[in-house]
């Protein structure tokens, strides 16, 4: 079992056959129980790839653990999402996801806040058109929304703020990662407060969702962290 989770294509192979299977239930006339064990599996499956191959020990791991622990019980619960309540539930569930993951990610680290001008013009630009679309609709969801906005907006910044912290490969498959995850959240608000019938959302919400998860594991496990000692080599050779 611990030599299958260690080859990387395996799992790779069985995670997206699992989210196959997942997104075709979706279309079978009665597909919420089959649903929570496809999903559970799907979760399951990445948290032990996780736990068999990350190598380098981190010691703000245990947020990332917390923060998936929650999201996988979001997951869950978004399943019921025709009641509000739940559906409130859901979303808070996934913003304390992300909060946890924010922190997972963040680091001790200077920068200059002109670096991060272009980040934020495009999250800005972001923001607004998606509430463009939505505003009408919104109603009482408003601050809930702008709430799980802000806090995809929060990861993506602290993902950003990793270069040069860690490893390009670790960063560039969590930065494709924090994207992929606001295409899903995206397409998700879109569907539920602009158009009902947006075609295919119900393939990529879930296709950009599983994208996100996966993507943020294989970062987390090649992650190797820079010492401030070798970025002071590293600029002293130039």
């Amino acid at each position: 079992m611990i030599s299958f989770f260690k080859n990387k294509i395996y799992v790779s192979a069985l995670f997206f056959f699992v989210l196959a299977v997942d997104i075709c239930v979706k279309f079978s006339a009665d597909p919420l129980p089959a649903r929570f064990l496809t999903k559970t599996a799907l979760l399951s499956i990445l948290l032990y790839f996780f736990m068999v191959n990350k190598k380098e020990k981190h010691v703000k791991d245990k947020f990332f653990y917390i923060g998936f622990l929650f999201f996988w019980i979001g997951d869950l619960v978004l399943l019921l999402y025709e009641n509000p309540i739940l559906y409130i539930a859901g979303m808070s569930l996934f913003i304390i996801g992300k909060l946890f993951y924010t922190i997972r990610f963040s680091h001790q680290k200077d920068f200059e806040m002109s670096s991060l001008m272009p980040f934020f013009v495009v999250i800005f630009i972001y923001i607004v058109v998606i509430v463009l679309f939505v505003y009408d609709n919104l109603k009482d969801f408003f601050i809930p929304i702008i709430i799980y906005i802000f806090a995809s907006m929060l990861l993506g910044l602290f993902a950003f703020l990793r270069k040069d912290s860690v490893n390009r490969k670790s960063f560039y498959l969590i930065m494709i990662a924090v994207i992929i995850g606001a295409g899903s959240d995206s397409t998700a608000v879109l569907q539920s407060f602009y158009d009902s019938e947006l075609p295919y959302h119900q393939i990529l919400v879930m296709l950009f969702y599983a994208l996100f998860q996966y993507l943020i594991i294989l970062g987390l496990v090649e992650e190797k962290e820079i010492k401030h000692k070798d970025l002071s080599t590293k600029t002293a050779s130039f």
